[in-house]
């Protein structure tokens, strides 16, 4: 399991090395990854989300599964709370840094690399589940997350959380849980599932475009304490939590896959529309991506077997 895990994030990094490459060779500019972020997470992740859930998803179990989006929003909460103490602890005074390391606090990669990780290990039945946590993370993101960086207004808050994939997961659960599902054509679910495929390895490309070129490594001392607080300290405490808690064994291994997940790529971009630092946020993206290759597999095999 830890050498599925180690190559399954290898091959997050091959992916990402392939659009930083397009990206250095001109085949991606920034016009591109504005149209093309939008396509994948308005359009194809939607897809991807509505055909596993509606294929994988049993809705015999709800109940038990219903403490998944609750579980996310509530790693998001007691991150950002650590973060008030965390952030003591930096060197820098500049006010973006310390907003982008709070916010990391709060926010990591909860979605593209567990969705390679927990597919890998576990199939298309843990991937709906998956989908399903995000619910919660989607509005912790959207909530805990933008408010960290700055002042965003409820409105538009609101209308992020109300986003084509939370509609998706929705609809998609609809059927699932009203017995609908069984009566949707194959046709449709071979179109989304086929189209929703291609969501994860181009936003990959994507996210490796974004990283070129290679942001330099500055702010040496806070990067570090974030490495530490983001893949060491935090995970420690979220899975000793999740170790207590009265939840079944699927449930868990969710919720556990995305503790242990580095900070989340997608904040360079938001750090630019809602306030903090893209610089930092890069290189704490880059950096504790590559060191998660080391820390999510010693986690598995400490708290997972």
């Amino acid at each position: 399991m830890t050498q599925e895990i180690i190559l399954a994030i290898l091959e997050i990094f091959g992916v990402f090395g392939l659009g930083y490459y397009a990206r250095h060779l001109g085949y991606i500019n920034e016009t591109d990854l504005n149209r093309w972020s939008r396509l994948v997470i308005d359009f194809l992740f939607p897809l991807l989300a509505f055909a596993t859930i509606v294929r994988g998803f049993q809705a015999e179990r709800f109940a038990e599964l219903v403490p998944l989006p609750l579980i996310a929003f509530g790693l998001m909460a007691f991150g950002s709370v650590c973060g008030y103490l965390f952030r003591q602890f930096l060197k820098t005074d500049d006010p973006d840094v310390r907003k982008t390391f709070h916010h990391f606090c709060a926010i990591n990669n909860y979605s593209f690399l567990p969705i390679i990780i927990i597919q890998n290990l576990w199939g298309e039945e843990a991937l709906a589940n998956l989908f399903f946590f995000t619910i919660g993370s989607s509005i912790g993101y959207w909530t805990i997350g933008v408010a960290l960086l700055g002042n965003p207004h409820p409105l538009e808050t609101l209308k992020k959380i109300v986003s084509p994939n939370l509609v998706a997961v929705f609809l998609a659960l609809a059927l699932v849980l009203t017995g609908w599902r069984d009566h949707l054509p194959n046709l449709v679910l071979n179109i989304s599932a086929r189209a929703g495929a291609a969501a994860v390895p181009t936003m990959l490309i994507l996210i490796g475009a974004t990283l070129y070129p290679f942001p330099s490594m500055k702010n040496k001392r806070d990067l570090a304490w974030l490495v530490l607080v983001r893949l060491v300290i935090l995970p420690f405490l979220m899975v000793a939590i999740l170790k207590i808690l009265p939840i079944s064994e699927d449930v868990f291994r969710i919720a556990f896959v995305v503790a242990l997940m580095p900070a989340a790529v997608s904040s360079t971009l938001i750090t630019r529309r809602y306030g903090g630092s893209p610089q930092f946020a890069a290189q704490a993206a880059i950096l504790t991506t590559l060191l998660s290759v080391l820390t999510v597999p010693f986690w598995l095999w400490l708290f997972g077997g």
